[in-house]
C-alpha cells in the first residue's frame, strides 16, 4: 500500500469513527458535516474529498455493520450441529446485534434498496452484502430440509425465510421496546419472550414429529 493510501485509508477512518460517535451522541439529523470535522480534527472540505454526503457517511457505516452482521449469520450456521441449533444461533446473533449496535438496527435489517449496479457504489455494496446473507440463509434452510429437518413441502422457500426474518426482527425489536410490558403483563422476561418467539417460529418449519434437538 502506497503513503497516499494509506493515509486515505486513515482519513477515512477517523471520519467514520468520528461520526459514529457524533451519532450515538446527538443522533444522525442532529449532527453536521461540520461538527464531524470538528470532531475528526479535519476541515469539511477534506471530508467531502471522501465522502459526497452526511447521508453517505452514514450509509458507510451501515454498510460495516451489516457486514459484521453477515459474517455473524455465517458463523452461526456453518458448524450446526442440526437444523434448530443453527436456526437458534442466527436468531441470537440478530438479537446480539440489536444489543449491540441498536441505532443501526433498522437500517441494517429494515429497508432495502434496490441498487443493480455501483453507480453509487456504498448502496450498491449494501444491497450485495444483503444479497449474500440471502444466500447463506438459502444455504442453511437448503441444506437440512435435504437432510429431512426441514419441511419439505415449504412452496417457495425463499418467501419462507424472509417471512421468518421479519418476524425474527419483530420479535426482536417487541421484546425491546415493550421489555416493561412484557414483564408485567405476561411474566416473563424479555429475553423468555424472545426464546419463545424464536421457537414458534422454528416449529413453523419442522417436519410434524421431529423433535428440535435432533
Amino acid at each position: 500500500m502506497s503513503k497516499k493510501e494509506r493515509l486515505s485509508q486513515f482519513n477515512r477512518s477517523n471520519i467514520l469513527t468520528a461520526a459514529k460517535e457524533l451519532f450515538a451522541e446527538k443522533g444522525v439529523t442532529q449532527t453536521t458535516v461540520d461538527d464531524i470535522g470538528k470532531k475528526a480534527d479535519c476541515s469539511k472540505s477534506t471530508i467531502y474529498v471522501y465522502f459526497k454526503n452526511k447521508e453517505e457517511i452514514f450509509d458507510c457505516i451501515v454498510l460495516e455493520y451489516y457486514t459484521l452482521l453477515r459474517d455473524g449469520l455465517s458463523n452461526a450456521v456453518k458448524d450446526a450441529e442440526n437444523f434448530s441449533a443453527g436456526f437458534y444461533a442466527v436468531c441470537r446473533t440478530i438479537a446480539g446485534f440489536y444489543t449491540q449496535h441498536p441505532m443501526y438496527f433498522d437500517s441494517v435489517l429494515g429497508e432495502i434498496k434496490i441498487v443493480t449496479n455501483d453507480k453509487d457504489a456504498v448502496l450498491f455494496q449494501i444491497y450485495q452484502v444483503g444479497e449474500e446473507i440471502n444466500e447463506i440463509m438459502g444455504n442453511f434452510f437448503g441444506e437440512w430440509m435435504a437432510k429431512g429437518q426441514v419441511r419439505s413441502d415449504i412452496p417457495r422457500l425463499p418467501q419462507t425465510i424472509f417471512a421468518l426474518w421479519g418476524g425474527v426482527c419483530g420479535i426482536i425489536t417487541l421484546a425491546h421496546k415493550k421489555g416493561p410490558y412484557i414483564t408485567h403483563r405476561m411474566d416473563a422476561t424479555p429475553e423468555e419472550f424472545m426464546e419463545n418467539g424464536f421457537r414458534l417460529l422454528l416449529q413453523s418449519v419442522l417436519p410434524v414429529n421431529l423433535d428440535e434437538g435432533r
